[in-house]
């Protein structure tokens, strides 16, 4: 599918999801956004994981600056970002994001949506919205703050440094990094979820998030683990190891 900066391309179960505006570095437009969260919304049931690449040496320059205006009518920017990440977060499955190259400003925000962001030695990410006189988008901040160490979350939107590499790695921006092809070794972690019971990988993500923002029902999902307990794909699974181990 294309349009407005999109495309997608199925690989076996894995959904692989393009940023492909190479020649405004990938830029976040708000059509693009539009049209990452429409795609994100309307995953194939028969999907188990998606991938989040770029085209071109760079994996997103941030916020398309043809769509700021530099006043509070860039509030409607916010929107449509924070629309777009809820999506990615909100997914049916995991997602993946293979962070080939610079990443800046929206697009850290993009690739913290993610649930894992693979590196490769171009990596890195930066916020300087400290530079251009603005305060982050506060809901972002909190989310940063939970998820991410303070000392990360200050070196990022105070000093906006630039952290790259094992860096991000440390810093626990990203999850994992290799020396080789970033998309490709992306693609390989979606794929090792395909053979995993998909309720209990959807279970599993809805629990940490809402962790995230500290409004989780313990009781509730007592009963979910329960059911799973209880569930065919529990009985296969264990069964299967069963075998592997006799």
């Amino acid at each position: 599918m294309t349009g407005s900066g999109i495309v997608s391309q199925r690989h076996g179960s894995v959904l692989e999801i393009r940023l492909a505006r190479p020649q405004r570095r990938n830029a976040l437009s708000r059509a693009l956004l539009r049209q990452l969260r429409e795609t994100v919304e309307s995953l194939p049931a028969e999907m188990s994981a998606a991938v989040l690449t770029a085209d071109g040496p760079v994996f997103s320059a941030g916020a398309d600056f043809a769509d700021l205006t530099g006043s509070p009518a860039d509030l409607e920017y916010d929107r449509d970002l924070e629309a777009a990440c809820a999506a990615v977060r909100r997914a049916s499955v995991p997602t993946v994001a293979a962070v080939a190259g610079p990443c800046i400003g929206a697009g850290v925000e993009l690739a913290l949506s993610c649930d894992a962001r693979v590196v490769g030695p171009k990596t890195f990410f930066r916020v300087p919205a400290v530079e251009l006189g603005l305060l982050y988008n506060p809901d972002s901040i909190r989310r940063m703050h939970a998820t991410l160490p303070r000392g990360t979350v200050t070196r990022m939107l105070v000093f906006a440094e630039r952290l790259a590499g094992a860096d991000a790695v440390a810093a626990g921006i990203a999850t994992h990094s290799t020396e080789s092809d970033v998309r490709a070794q992306a693609l390989d972690i979606a794929n090792s979820l395909a053979e995993f019971p998909r309720g209990a990988v959807k279970a599993t993500r809805q629990l940490l998030h809402e962790l995230d923002e500290g409004n989780h029902d313990e009781s509730r999902w007592q009963r979910v683990r329960e059911e799973l307990l209880s569930s065919p794909d529990r009985r296969r699974a264990v069964d299967a190891a069963r075998r592997r181990h006799a």
